[in-house]
């Protein structure tokens, strides 16, 4: 048996395991849910997502843990040594038979994804945020619990009916977001839209507001002025949080590429992605990915197993999956 390789990215809106060959085809595939430890209903269930995506993908591959020379987890909510510690020991004691694996934040998921070498800066712009740096030295920095903004789908939503709302109470301005909002929660009306979220007893989870983010995307590109600034006011912090990770890894953004990714940044409304290219207007190169965060994570395996980054690669582990397989 040729040698396997095992990614996994696990967010809080699902986790995905590939199992792959050193050329980069997909061998197997495995989901599961949220996956983060501070996220996730209870810590179990987190283990559980985990452990359960891996499994169906060494299943889906006909393969056992003793196949895999190497392993690369990007996890969410691995934000101190200690979380990076806790997710080590359950993959030693339950896949302990792997060659090797690494432990890190998903924030690093899409750094190989510009040259393969890793070294740039990622701006993820999910259901949640994820912002990470990595120098050539390889300092690495990312922003974890740093953010103090309501950033991602999920901020994009909530900011979204905070407008609607103060609008509707004579305290903000008129948004055509109105109407696409009460329309999308099948509501007549702001005060309703507001209940929705909030009410004692069968309230709609905060998650449903990551659907509204593609609404507000639309509204900013036509040509809604409050949709914009929610949109530009998210781009700046992002931004605030790169220059912050570069910094830490000894380095300033503009002399570091930047890549965007996440399925904000990637939708089909270009706003968000144009506001972030705007804010990064002093860098150099900035590219938005071509591909998700996990084949990031395929090339993070091969790398730390010894396989060379070349760019055939690179373009194999790119288009690799079934349309739904991603999907949130």
């Amino acid at each position: 048996m040729s040698r396997a390789y095992l990614a996994v990215d696990a967010g809080n809106s699902k986790t995905v395991a590939l199992v792959n060959d050193a050329e980069g085809a997909v061998l197997g595939r495995g989901r599961g849910g949220n996956g983060d430890i501070y996220g996730a209903p209870s810590v179990p269930e987190a283990l559980e997502s985990v452990f359960d995506a891996v499994a169906a993908a060494l299943t889906d591959a006909g393969l056992t843990a003793s196949d895999i020379a190497s392993a690369a987890f990007r996890i969410a909510g691995v934000d101190y040594p200690e979380d990076a510690e806790f997710w080590d020991g359950h993959v030693r004691s339950r896949l302990g038979d792997m060659g090797r694996w690494s432990i890190k934040n998903d924030a690093y998921a899409s750094l190989r994804l510009l040259d393969g070498s890793g070294v740039a800066v990622s701006i993820t712009v999910g259901t949640g945020p994820a912002v990470a740096a990595r120098a050539k030295d390889g300092r690495e920095e990312h922003s974890g619990f740093f953010v103090f903004d309501h950033l991602g789908g999920g901020g994009l939503g909530n900011a979204a009916v905070k407008a609607v709302c103060q609008a509707w109470m004579g305290i903000a301005p008129p948004t055509s977001l109105t109407k696409t909002l009460c329309d999308l929660y099948d509501v007549p009306d702001a005060w309703h839209l507001r209940h929705e979220f909030t009410r004692r007893f069968g309230a709609r989870p905060a998650t449903d507001l990551w659907r509204a983010s593609r609404v507000v995307l639309a509204a900013a590109g036509d040509g809604d002025p409050v949709a914009g600034q929610i949109v530009r006011t998210q781009a700046e912090a992002f931004v605030r949080y790169a220059r912050w990770c570069a910094a830490r890894v000894g380095t300033s953004l503009g002399d570091l590429p930047v890549l965007l990714n996440g399925s904000v940044v990637t939708s089909e409304h270009p706003a968000m992605r144009d506001a972030l290219r705007a804010e990064l207007g002093d860098v150099e190169r900035v590219v938005v990915a071509d591909a998700s965060p996990l084949s990031g994570v395929v090339l993070d395996a091969l790398a730390e197993g010894g396989v060379e980054i070349v760019p055939a690669l690179l373009t194999r582990v790119r288009d690799a999956h079934p349309e739904d397989f991603l999907l949130t």
